[in-house]
């Protein structure tokens, strides 16, 4: 009964743990999913719509780009210059009709070839039109100073004409049209005085055929397209319900600013919108997209996201049952013989049938057992070889204090005996071993630094003589600065032995020291024969980086660049560290950055 008890919770909490993290899983994924879905609609949707809204604004400009061209003929035809001139010129009435009748022959063949065009009219400055239509009925008289936009005219500096809002075209017949004004000067060629006004009715129904709607498109077949100023005017609604109104119920801050596309409110409906402003026109194109549209696509996806997601649930519920029956069996029979592994006893091995993965779990169970019983008898060989050779490395170990203290008596033997350059050398080598012994990584005053070097160098000069001289420029007020210790001395060390090894004589090493602001800066150069460029560029990226290096440089040759700048910058941070100049032939610079500190001496701790 326990056994059956024992397997029913083992295939129990297989299958629960299955199936809740498959399930987990796959909801994350179909939220996931969901949400990234709902954000592409809105996303493709808006980008569609910005994408419209710039086309429809461009060829609405190109458009009346090309109505100023055709104004530029208009007002530049020599017949038309001459005739306004006469015109003011000759009072005479039977002249004066005939020039109407040149200048209306002359507006009717631009009229006439542009179906979009509705009337063209030119007013004189002393209240006289001129006009041609395609509108019937006979031609009333026409007042300059009714005009709305005369008020406006174009007489002022820098602006070319003007483009009026719809209004409703009247000329006398018994048809209205909803036209778009394009208004400009007519000035007499060369000497731009103004010999009247131009005003050209553009019928808005050419709008419509600059935006050409796809029944195909979702999108195109829901938005609501509009020009409209600045003002609210409504130059062109696609439904042709609002144009001409100057009342749309649209917010118009949403043309100001740099918003061009949002959520906005209109009659109580919900729409996210996208703009285009024309820098030519001065108009806004606006597209209304309703959400409740984004709202039925997002519905859309979910229903299909809710069965697949059903589906899955049901399969992973169904996989995860059989899969923890099938797991059982094998599995109980592993727990058993690891049960009696881990009582001692080392000679249980599962029985290895097939080659699916309870049959390798079993292989590498039973190899595992082997190499277990390999290794504690290895191991415990192994630790005894290792007894043996701490000890005899121990009894071979030579204290480094006794060091010290030999070479202080071979000082003072030397110095008994008279032999001051051997007891000289013995002292310095002796305050080097000192001094390399104790606080490696506190920081010490700069003082102590250079009397290191100081000792260094006595040595070095003893055993190459006069190759190379050695120069140190420390302010006295800087040498109680912090440094970190050996730092500047392995660097008097690696222009010895790379940049000055092969110079017989005039060799050069120079120590200066000097603050910067709130930085101490060390340099140590040479006049040796310097670094190539590609071992420089491969000591400089050694220099960037920050993890632990090995104290020695690859070349086993003293303490190296790396292991230095890695210690500054451990300690104070990665904006201070070493920076390497040099190039063949010119010898070599080392330039050490610390942040400025006086040394303070921490309580307890060594000399």
């Amino acid at each position: 009964m326990m056994k059956n008890w024992n397997d029913y919770l083992l295939k129990s909490k297989m299958f629960i743990v299955f199936s809740a993290v498959s399930l987990f899983i796959v909801m994350l994924t179909c939220i996931i999913f969901y949400y990234k879905n709902v954000n592409d609609i809105k996303n493709q949707t808006l980008a569609l719509s910005d994408t419209i809204s710039r086309q429809f604004s461009r060829t609405f400009e190109l458009y009346i780009q090309d109505m100023e061209k055709l104004s530029v003929s208009i007002i530049g035809d020599p017949i038309i210059q001459e005739s306004l001139i006469d015109h003011y010129g000759i009072p005479d009435s039977v002249t004066q009709n005939q020039i109407e009748l040149t200048i209306n022959n002359r507006l009717f063949t631009h009229l006439q070839p542009r179906p979009q065009l509705q009337s063209i009219y030119i007013f004189t400055t002393d209240d006289i039109a001129y006009f041609v239509s395609k509108a019937g009925g006979p031609k009333i008289s026409f007042n300059l100073q009714s005009e709305s936009w005369y008020q406006n005219r174009l007489d002022m500096p820098g602006v070319k004409f003007l483009l009026l809002p719809v209004t409703a075209e009247n000329t006398g017949g018994d048809r209205e049209a909803q036209v778009i004004s394009f208004v400009r000067n007519i000035s007499r060629i060369p000497y731009l005085d103004v010999l009247g006004y131009m005003k050209i009715n553009i019928n808005v129904n050419v709008i419509k055929d600059m935006l050409v709607n796809s029944d195909s498109n979702d999108v195109e077949r829901n938005m609501r397209a509009f020009i409209i100023t600045d003002e609210g005017s409504v130059v062109y609604d696609d439904r042709n319900e609002l144009t001409g109104s100057n009342d749309t119920g649209i917010d118009l801050s949403i043309f100001q600013g740099n918003h061009e596309s949002n959520e906005v409110v209109w009659n109580g409906v919900s729409y996210i919108y996208t703009t285009s402003k024309s820098s030519y026109t001065k108009w806004n194109t606006l597209i209304l997209i309703p959400n409740e549209f984004l709202l039925s696509k997002q519905k859309h996806s979910s229903y299909i996201l809710f069965l697949v997601g059903l589906l899955a649930m049901g399969l992973i519920a169904f996989v995860s049952y059989m899969l923890s029956y099938q797991m059982t069996l094998p599995l109980r029979n592993l727990m058993k013989k690891m049960t009696r592994v881990e009582q001692g006893d080392l000679s249980q091995r599962m029985e290895v049938a097939g080659n699916n993965e309870i049959g390798r779990l079993s292989r590498i169970y039973n190899n595992m057992l082997d190499s277990i019983t390999r290794l504690i008898s290895e191991v415990y060989t192994s630790k005894l070889a290792e007894k043996n050779a701490q000890l005899s490395a121990l009894q071979a170990q030579i204290n480094p204090h006794f060091l010290y203290n030999t070479l202080n008596i071979m000082k003072s033997i030397s110095r008994v005996r008279g032999i001051e350059e051997v007891a000289e050398m013995a002292e310095s080598l002796a305050e080097l071993f000192k001094y390399s012994m104790t606080n490696l990584h506190h920081p010490i005053p700069l003082r102590d630094e250079m009397e290191h070097i100081s000792n260094y160098m006595n040595i070095q000069q003893h055993r190459f003589g006069n190759r190379y001289e050695f120069y140190m420029d420390v302010p006295e007020a800087l040498l109680q600065a912090s440094v970190l210790k050996l730092t500047v001395q392995p660097l008097i060390e690696n222009a010895i032995v790379h940049g000055l090894s092969k110079v017989k004589s005039g060799g050069r090493i120079n120590i200066a020291v000097k603050r910067l602001g709130s930085e101490l800066i060390i340099e140590v150069s040479d006049n040796g024969c310097g670094i190539e460029e590609e071992r420089i560029h491969m000591l400089r990226r050694r220099l960037e980086r920050v993890q632990a290096v090995d104290a020695y440089d690859e070349e086993g040759q003293g303490i190296g660049l790396s292991n230095i700048a890695q210690r500054i910058k451990l300690f104070h941070g990665v904006k201070y560290g070493v920076e390497l100049i040099s190039s063949p032939g010119r010898g070599t610079t080392v330039r050490l950055t610390f942040p400025y500190e006086r040394f303070v001496k921490v309580k307890g701790e060594a000399d």
